[in-house]
Parts: C-alpha cells; sequence; structure tokens
C-alpha cells in the first residue's frame, strides 16, 4: 500500500507548521493570507497541512507575505539537534 506521507518532505512538513504558526501570529485567515499571495485558500490548507511540495517561487511568496524568508522557515530549529 501506497501512503501519501511516504512521499512527503520533512521540509514541506516544517514550512507548513510555520506557515501556520506566521498567519496566526498574523491574525489572517487563510483566504487573507491567499489574497496576498493570488492563491485559493484551499491551496494554503494544502501546503500548510503538509500535504504539498511547494515549489521555491511558492515558499518565496507565501514567506514574505507572513513577514519572513523562505529558508527561515525551512530551517531546523536549535532544539531539534539538527543544526
Amino acid at each position: 500500500m501506497i501512503y501519501l506521507d511516504d512521499f512527503m518532505l520533512p521540509e514541506a512538513k516544517l514550512f507548513g507548521v510555520r506557515l501556520r504558526e506566521r498567519r496566526k501570529t498574523m491574525k489572517l485567515t487563510q483566504g487573507q493570507l491567499g489574497e496576498k499571495v493570488d492563491m485559493a485558500g484551499a491551496s494554503i490548507s494544502v501546503i500548510k497541512r503538509g500535504r504539498a511540495n511547494p515549489t521555491i517561487a511558492v515558499m518565496v511568496k507565501l514567506a514574505k507575505a507572513v513577514g519572513s524568508e523562505a529558508w527561515a522557515m525551512l530551517r531546523p530549529s536549535p532544539a531539534s539537534g539538527d543544526d
């Protein structure tokens, strides 16, 4: 049996978690974020749940929209021991 999670990149999941956190901090709905980056709210939902491997261009656009940079949203946290 093939599972979607088998094809998900850990970095995409991390980006999604951080996107959701930043969006909530900014008090933006998925729809409002979608309007800022010209994407459907449903597409943002798939990304924030780590169910998509967004392109670099999409990650850069989303990161900027929530006041961050794509590299910062992909970088492992120091507490993870991945440094």
